[in-house]
Order: structure tokens, then C-alpha cells, then sequence
């Protein structure tokens, strides 16, 4: 029998300024955005696109997302990111 394996992923990749913006939080920020960006790899969806816009973007509790999806969710750019 194959093993099992977890749920299908998006491939996360970070714009320079996200990966900035992530490089200088605090621990404890980083924890809070990662549990987001593993929301955001397993369903792109959960976030609302801007009209006429290619980004989206995914807000819940202290933390904002950024991002841009490719067309059938199998990388997503995370552009900006803050956790309040």
C-alpha cells in the first residue's frame, strides 16, 4: 500500500520586499504569517481579488497578505506582508 501523503500545496515564493519585510519581524510575528501562508498554499482561494486587478488578498486577525496566484494555483508570489 503507498503511503499517504498530506494535502496538495501551492509552491510559495517571496517577492524581495515580502522577504524583507519577513526578515526583519519578530519571532512571534513570523509564527502568526507562517500558519497564514500554509492557509494560503493549501487553498489560494480564501482571499479576495481586488477588481480588475491581479493581486489578492488575505487578511485574518493581525495578519495581511498580498499575493498573486498563478492561473491554476500552483505558485503563489507573496508580494507584501504585515502582522499588526
Amino acid at each position: 500500500m503507498a503511503p499517504k501523503h498530506g494535502p496538495w500545496r501551492a509552491h510559495v515564493v517571496l517577492h524581495d520586499v515580502a522577504e524583507r519585510q519577513i526578515d526583519e519581524m519578530p519571532d512571534a510575528d513570523r509564527e502568526v504569517l507562517d500558519a497564514a501562508i500554509v492557509r494560503l498554499s493549501l487553498d489560494h482561494r480564501i482571499g479576495t481579488r481586488g477588481e480588475g486587478k491581479l493581486e489578492w488578498e488575505y487578511r485574518e486577525g493581525r495578519v495581511r497578505v498580498v499575493y498573486i496566484p498563478t492561473v491554476i494555483g500552483t505558485i503563489i508570489l507573496v508580494a507584501y506582508v504585515e502582522v499588526d
